[in-house]
């Protein structure tokens, strides 16, 4: 082997070999790469995906039910249509959401949440209808098991359901970094197998006399479209990867935590009024939640810092502004009249039609941040198809330019060694 190597066409085979090894480990690392990004994208808008949205779904379905809930307890006798429909879609959209989430959990800790939120929304809406049924019958104990049922929700449920949205979260940044990292063996490789191929023109341009060999030279070519290929595919990808997150799960966050703030505040104002103005924890959480929402800092200045340049996101947050001040602005008015004992007005007030109940208010607000969060949707939608497509043909073309490298390479040294024979 030793005196093999000292005669040149020992020589040039073992140059043949270090780049068919460089070649090869380039172009299967390369295509290892961008397959597993494709399908980490793909787990991205499949299981992580669908069980974000799905926790996300779930917490603003349960908050939603038992804002609508408690609020349908004030109206005397049976609900209206209007509130009963949407608390059957609440409920609808939690169990669906429920549903969703219990095919795509994959740690004991997730199916433990899932399992628990399933056993506990049957006796959430028992508690609900026995609550209804004694507000009809004009039975205060009523009271008792709305404050119960919204006991459970606050203390129990809605916390599983923000534990599971945040690991669901986690999953999601995890795949997020994965498809978006930089494939550096790959690169290191197809550098390593450009400098050889280099080095191996100049040594054969001195053995031989000749300036140029076209077998490597067109090696070197494909090698430097596959090193382009491979870069380009990689950055744009992983651009898109970052737009979705930018344009897409980040705000989603921001405005589903928007959303279930004013719902829980929506709730404990019910809960308030129940106690005609009196429940002192009650009125402190519903400050508490209207501070997250809208006080400085809170999670609407949040989104306006972050996308006050977002003509399509910018204007509705504007809007759900508005909205939340009018509510806030009448909420005081509204436990007045409840503790002065004008219970009727205050109740017209809190949950009546006309324009200037904090109905009125709330229901802009919540169709302000659901407007935003379908564009939020849509655009990470977008961004992760987009970046999807940057990969498309991706790894079948890195393949082939290898392989075409590693013919190229072998054809113009074997006519070198040829002449050793000839």
């Amino acid at each position: 082997m030793a005196a093999a190597l000292r005669q040149t066409p020992g020589q040039l085979r073992g140059v043949l070999a270090v780049l068919a090894a460089l070649i090869l480990g380039a172009g299967i690392t390369g295509m290892t790469s961008i397959l597993a990004k494709s399908a980490v994208i793909e787990e991205t808008t499949s299981q992580s995906g669908r069980l974000s949205v799905a926790a996300l779904q779930l917490y603003q379905a349960l908050s939603q039910a038992d804002a609508t809930a408690a609020s349908s307890y004030l109206t005397a006798g049976t609900p209206s249509e209007d509130m009963n429909e949407q608390y059957r879609t609440a409920l609808r959209d939690a169990t669906v959401a429920l549903a969703t989430a219990a095919g795509e959990v994959k740690t004991a800790d997730d199916i433990e949440l899932v399992a628990e939120l399933n056993a506990r929304l049957p006796v959430y809406t028992g508690l609900v209808e026995s609550a209804r049924t004694f507000n009809r019958l004009g039975e205060p104990v009523g009271a008792t098991y709305q404050e119960q049922a919204s006991t459970l929700m606050r203390e129990q449920m809605l916390p599983s359901a923000h534990t599971l949205q945040e690991n669901a979260l986690a999953q999601l940044t995890e795949s997020r970094d994965d498809a978006g990292a930089f494939p550096y063996a790959a690169a290191v490789l197809v550098l390593a197998a450009l400098a050889t191929l280099l080095w191996a023109q100049m040594w054969l341009s001195r053995k031989t006399k000749r300036t140029f060999n076209l077998g490597l030279v067109g090696a070197t070519a494909l090698l430097v479209v596959f090193a382009g290929w491979l870069a380009m595919a990689s950055v744009v990808s992983a651009s898109h990867t970052s737009r979705s997150h930018e344009d897409g799960s980040g705000p989603l966050e921001l405005l589903a935590q928007a959303e279930i703030a004013a719902q829980q505040a929506r709730a404990e104002e019910s809960l308030l009024l129940i106690a005609r103005g009196e429940d002192q924890d009650a009125a402190e959480r519903y400050t508490e939640h209207m501070d997250e929402l809208a006080s400085d800092g809170g999670l609407l200045d949040q989104l306006d810092e972050a996308f006050s340049g977002d003509a399509a996101l910018s204007g509705e947050i504007d809007a759900a502004r508005d909205a939340a001040t009018a509510w806030s602005n009448g909420h005081g008015e509204v436990v007045k009249l409840a503790q002065e004992g004008n219970y009727t007005a205050a109740v017209a007030l809190a949950v009546g039609e006309d324009e200037a109940s904090l109905q009125t208010s709330f229901n802009a607000l919540n169709e302000a941040l659901t407007t935003a969060t379908r564009t939020s949707a849509d655009r990470f939608a977008e961004a992760t198809a987009d970046a999807q497509r940057a990969l498309s043909g991706a790894a079948a073309g890195l393949a082939a330019l290898s392989l075409a490298a590693l013919i190229s390479a072998a054809v113009g040294i074997q006519m070198r060694v040829a002449e050793y024979y000839a």
